[in-house]
C-alpha cells in the first residue's frame, strides 16, 4: 500500500472500531462461555484479515464485479430454502463443520454495490425504469430472506434502497409515492407473509396489553429487566443476574447490549452508543468529501446499514423497536455478521484513501 494511500487511511474510525471490538470479547465471553469466545476472536482474526487484504484493491473494481457478487449471492440464497441447516425454526445457515455461515448477511453489501453501480450516474433523475430496476433488484432478494424467515436481515434493505436512491437524485413526489405503496400493501404483508410469532411481537411492541401470547413480550421484558438493574454503574463483568441465570434470551448475539447496560450500567453502555455515533458520523463524513459517484452512494448505502442496524437493535433492547433479530456490529456474536461488518468498513476506509486521489484525475 502506497504512503499516499496510507495517509488518508481513517485513523480516527479505526481505533473506535478496535475499542468497540474489546468490548465484544469481554462481553460475549461474560454473557456465553470460552467456546463462543474462542470463536469470536477466530471470526474478529477473519475479519481483520479480510478488512486489510481490500484495502489493496481499488474500489472501482469492486463495482465492476457487482452483478456477479450479487448473482451469486442470490443464488446461495435459494440453495439455502434447500439445503440450509434448520436453527430455532429457521433456514439461513449454511454449515460447515462448527462454522455456519448466512448467507444474507453478505447480501446487504452485495445490494449496496449492484445498486449504486446501476444508479451512479444518473445525472438527470430517475425514471420509471430505473426506479423498477432498484426496486426489483432490492425485492428478489428481500422475498428470499423473508421466506428463511429473517425479517431483521430483510427489512434493513428498505432504508439502504431510499437512502441511495435519494442520493442518486429521486424526485421527492417519486419518494414519496414509492414509500405509500408500501405503506399501502403493508397490510397484505401483515395476511400473507408474517409468521404468527412475528404478528405477536408486533402486536406486542405496540399494544402491549393485547399480546396473547406471554412469549412474545418475553424477550423485551427480560431486556428492560436487566437494564433496569444495571443502573448506572452496573454489576460488575459478569455479575449480571438477567444474563447470568440466563433469564435473558439470545444474550450474546441480539440482546447483547442489555448484557453490557446490565454488567456495565447506563454511564458505559451510552458511552459505547456514543462510539457508535462517531463512527456513523466519521462515514457520513467520507459520503460527503466523496465526489466519485459510485463511492459516494456505496458509503451512503453501507452507513445506512450500519446506522440502521445499530438504532434497531439497541431500540429492541430498550424496547422502543420490535424485536425482529438484528445483531449489533463489531459487538454481537456471530460470524457472518462479523465478516459482513469488516467488509462493509474496508469498503468505506477503501473509498476515502482514495477519493481525493482519484479526483485530482479529473480536473
Amino acid at each position: 500500500m502506497s504512503n499516499t494511500y496510507s495517509k488518508n487511511f481513517d485513523w480516527l474510525m479505526f481505533p473506535i472500531i478496535c475499542i468497540i471490538l474489546m468490548v465484544s470479547v469481554f462481553f460475549v465471553w461474560s454473557a456465553s462461555s470460552e467456546k463462543f469466545l474462542i470463536k469470536q476472536l477466530v471470526w474478529i482474526a477473519a475479519g481483520f484479515t479480510v478488512f486489510f487484504i481490500l484495502l489493496y484493491f481499488d474500489y472501482l473494481s469492486f463495482g465492476n464485479y457487482s452483478y456477479i457478487i450479487y448473482a451469486c449471492i442470490l443464488f446461495f440464497l435459494i440453495i439455502l430454502l434447500i439445503l440450509g441447516s434448520f436453527v430455532k425454526g429457521s433456514q439461513r445457515w449454511f454449515s460447515i463443520g462448527t462454522f455456519s455461515i448466512q448467507p444474507s448477511e453478505f447480501m446487504k453489501i452485495a445490494l449496496i454495490l449492484t445498486l449504486a453501480k446501476f444508479l451512479r450516474y444518473k445525472k438527470y433523475g430517475l425514471g420509471i425504469f430505473d426506479i423498477g430496476i432498484s426496486l426489483l433488484l432490492t425485492l428478489l432478494p428481500m422475498a428470499l430472506i423473508i421466506k428463511q424467515p429473517d425479517l431483521g436481515t430483510a427489512m434493513i434493505m428498505v432504508p439502504i434502497l431510499l437512502t441511495i436512491l435519494y442520493a442518486a437524485g429521486i424526485k421527492l413526489y417519486q419518494l414519496g409515492l414509492l414509500i405509500g405503496a408500501g405503506i399501502a400493501v403493508s397490510p397484505l404483508l401483515w395476511m400473507f407473509v408474517l409468521k404468527s410469532y412475528q404478528k405477536m411481537r408486533i402486536i406486542g411492541f405496540l399494544w402491549p396489553e393485547k399480546a396473547t401470547d406471554w412469549g412474545a413480550g418475553y424477550h423485551r421484558l427480560q431486556s428492560l429487566i436487566a437494564i433496569g438493574s444495571g443502573g448506572l454503574f452496573g454489576t460488575g463483568l459478569g455479575g449480571g443476574t438477567q444474563s447470568q441465570l440466563k433469564y435473558l434470551p439470545e444474550r450474546h448475539t441480539d440482546f447483547i447490549f442489555a448484557v453490557i447496560a446490565e454488567e456495565w450500567g447506563f454511564l458505559r453502555a451510552c458511552f459505547i452508543v456514543f462510539l457508535y455515533v462517531v463512527f456513523i458520523m466519521c462515514g457520513i463524513g467520507i459520503a460527503r468529501s466523496t465526489r466519485e459517484p459510485y463511492g459516494r452512494l456505496v458509503v451512503i448505502g453501507l452507513v445506512t446499514m450500519f446506522a440502521t442496524q445499530i438504532i434497531v437493535n439497541i431500540g429492541m433492547t430498550l424496547g422502543i423497536a420490535p424485536i425482529v433479530g438484528i445483531t449489533l456490529p463489531f459487538i454481537s456474536y456471530g460470524g457472518s455478521s462479523m465478516l459482513t461488518s469488516f467488509i462493509a468498513a474496508s469498503i468505506i476506509f477503501n473509498i476515502k484513501m482514495r477519493s481525493k486521489i482519484d479526483l485530482s484525475f479529473t480536473k
